[in-house]
């Protein structure tokens, strides 16, 4: 059974982040969550199982990131097992990204595996080998590749309203253009709620060096709550459940309905972005099917109702 992040899990998981020091982390999830994104523009969808350092590079400047090559920084430094990534600087803000191609999403997974085992057991402060120059890095996995943006700069709330949205593109380039990915959407009403739940997947089949028919998969869900009459009046303990045929995840709150913790919000996260160290990448889910309904329970103010969510084309 899957379990979703409870609302006050995720305000612990904040407090934890301001207190080891990397409070620019909790300043761009946030914005990203309440501001505007920048209009995103379809590229060109790579079909190969074997992505090259060019079809990344192609990818990531059709979001607008100018890149150029730099030498400055050396490659042997930031190894994930052998492999060495290629190094570009972005010019559009003070950053680099760093691209990482392996012979195969199995070998992908093997060395990513070990470098977060490696990162977990790791006594110092630092949350990964990025985090010393770059406070503010997310890393995707794309097929055979792993993709690793990072930020210089110690982020404050005006440099992430102007990043945010250029950070969430270049996720969506990556997940639709890379991994192929795709969306379904769940939604429907009751008489007081109005609930939906975004899922962003995408699944990979590829064959190993000895001949095996091997499955990558991954999916993101995005709950959505939406009160019909004034949220301020939800008081108290608060709970919700949306349940389904293959999985099932809710939350709880003491404090009520925190509308803007399970409103739509466009983040990296959305589109497989994670803080090395902290999640694994890729491989964390199978296809949702289509058909499925969603029942949705939620209890405030002593009271309690139930109605369903279906795909909606």
């Amino acid at each position: 059974m899957n379990t979703g992040i409870e609302t006050d899990t995720f305000k612990k998981w904040l407090r934890y982040l301001k207190t080891i020091g990397v409070i620019g982390f909790v300043i761009i999830f946030l914005a990203s969550a309440e501001i505007g994104v920048v209009s995103y523009k379809e590229g060109r969808v790579v079909k190969n199982d074997f992505l090259s350092v060019k079809d990344v590079t192609q990818a990531v400047e059709h979001t607008g990131l100018i890149l150029t090559t730099n030498l400055k920084v050396n490659p042997a430094e930031y190894k994930m097992g052998e492999v060495e990534p290629n190094i570009y600087q972005v010019k559009n803000f003070d950053g680099m990204l760093f691209i990482y191609q392996f012979a195969s999403i199995g070998e992908r997974d093997t060395i990513s595996e070990q470098y977060e085992e490696a990162t977990r057991n790791n006594s110092s402060s630092k949350l990964n080998m990025f985090t010393s120059k770059w406070s503010y890095n997310l890393a995707y996995a794309a097929k055979n590749s792993i993709i690793v943006v990072g930020i210089s700069q110690f982020p404050n709330v005006e440099y992430a309203q102007r990043i945010s949205p250029v950070l969430t593109n270049l996720g969506k380039a990556i997940f639709y253009n890379l991994n192929e990915g795709q969306q379904i959407v769940y939604q429907g009403e009751g008489e007081n709620w109005k609930g939906k739940v975004i899922i962003n997947y995408y699944n990979h089949f590829w064959t190993d060096d000895k001949g095996v028919l091997r499955y990558d998969g991954w999916n993101h869900r995005q709950p959505i709550l939406e009160f019909k009459g004034d949220p301020n009046t939800v008081k108290s303990e608060f709970s919700y459940e949306f349940k389904s045929s293959i999985d099932k995840f809710g939350g709880t709150d003491s404090d009520g309905f925190d509308a803007r913790q399970l409103s739509e919000h466009e983040t990296a996260s959305n589109y497989g972005g994670e803080i090395l160290g902290f999640g694994a990448l890729g491989g964390s889910g199978a296809m949702p099917p289509k058909d499925n309904d969603y029942s949705v329970t939620v209890k405030w103010n002593n009271k309690q109702e139930t109605f369903k969510l279906k795909a909606s084309e």
